[in-house]
């Protein structure tokens, strides 16, 4: 009867054992399987045309975007460290040699960082980014606080109002209140200083989308797939960034409405689409679409080449960590 008992519990933790492997197995298929997403052709990316003489842009991953005039240079988010998945299972903190491998592909001084929300993806490296570039960090106050945490100077810190234009060089950005996409997690405020945090500690906040305006073409960035009724009423863009994360997982009317607030309201001739890649992987390494866990990114791309070849509108992807001339204000 004993050994009946020990045989039956050696079953018992080996199939446990099985099942909890298993499980491992299935998670970390989850985590690599990818869409079949093109993004390495030279058909897809916008090219960088003598002819052009517009803004100066480069994409660093995510929904990060520096845009230059050449004098001043202004930064969205400022995310380089992309923690990997079993990282974000621990304490995160940035990573100051994937920030300056990041640096060394952008002008040596950033003017000003916008930072869209205070989730790990956009805010996470913004105060290190300012110490080594000189930029002030505008951002809400959970995205402040952030910064805070790394020791960024106080008049390095700036706190965003909507509606309210900021005039940087040539530049004058407006911040517009917008959702953030669907299926939010870490919602909430933070208000002390970040210093050793977990995924959850980065606690989303206000979110925003950026108008920025210049002689040489106006551009609106929408960091985050959603939108709000009118918010972009009376804006002109020549150039729409537009965060494509998570659109895949939403329904065709979705999109087409959050295409028509964006794009269409705004009379824009060009968009590129962004938060598309994998930010779990250090930029040291090519881009590749978000595994099907958290998103279908082909099925938003598709959507959204779709809508564009519809409306005569050009999508393009920036060449990652390269400077692109946008074409001029028509």
């Amino acid at each position: 009867m004993k050994d009946s008992s020990l045989r039956h519990l050696k079953c018992l933790v080996i199939s446990v054992l099985g099942l909890m492997l298993l499980a491992v197995l299935v998670a970390w298929a989850l985590t690599m399987i990818r869409p079949s997403v093109d993004v390495d052709s030279p058909q897809v990316f916008l090219q960088n045309d003598p002819a052009n003489t517009g803004l100066r842009a480069t994409f660093l991953g995510t929904s990060t975007i520096v845009l230059s005039d050449g004098t001043t240079s202004i930064m969205t988010d400022g995310f380089f460290s992309r923690p990997s998945f079993l990282q974000l299972l621990t304490s995160i903190t940035p990573d100051d040699a994937e920030i300056a491998f990041a640096l060394r592909h952008v002008p040596r001084r950033i003017d000003a960082i916008f930072v869209a929300h205070s989730h790990h993806d956009h805010a996470m490296d913004s105060g290190r980014v300012a110490m080594q570039t000189g930029a002030v960090v505008h951002g809400s106050k959970s995205s402040l606080n952030v910064a805070r945490g790394q020791g960024t100077p106080e008049p390095q810190l700036q706190r965003l109002h909507v509606g309210t234009p900021v005039k940087i060089g040539s530049f004058r950005v407006t911040t517009i209140e917008t959702p953030h996409s669907p299926g939010l997690l870490f919602f909430g405020f933070i208000t002390e200083p970040v210093k050793h945090a977990t995924l959850s500690d980065y606690r989303m906040a206000d979110n925003f989308s950026f108008f920025i305006e210049h002689e040489l073409g106006n551009v609106l960035v929408v960091p985050s797939a959603n939108f709000r009724a009118h918010a972009f009423d009376g804006m002109k863009a020549d150039t729409v960034v537009l965060g494509i994360g998570a659109l895949g997982k939403q329904p065709d009317g979705f999109a087409q409405a959050y295409w028509n607030e964006a794009v269409i309201n705004t009379s824009a001739k060009l968009v590129i689409p962004v938060h598309w890649d994998d930010f779990t992987r250090s930029l040291r390494h090519p881009l590749v679409p978000m595994p099907y866990l958290l998103d279908n990114t082909a099925a938003g791309m598709a959507r959204i080449r779709a809508l564009g070849q519809r409306d005569g509108i050009d999508i393009r992807l920036l060449p990652p960590l390269r400077e692109t001339h946008l074409p001029a204000r028509r």
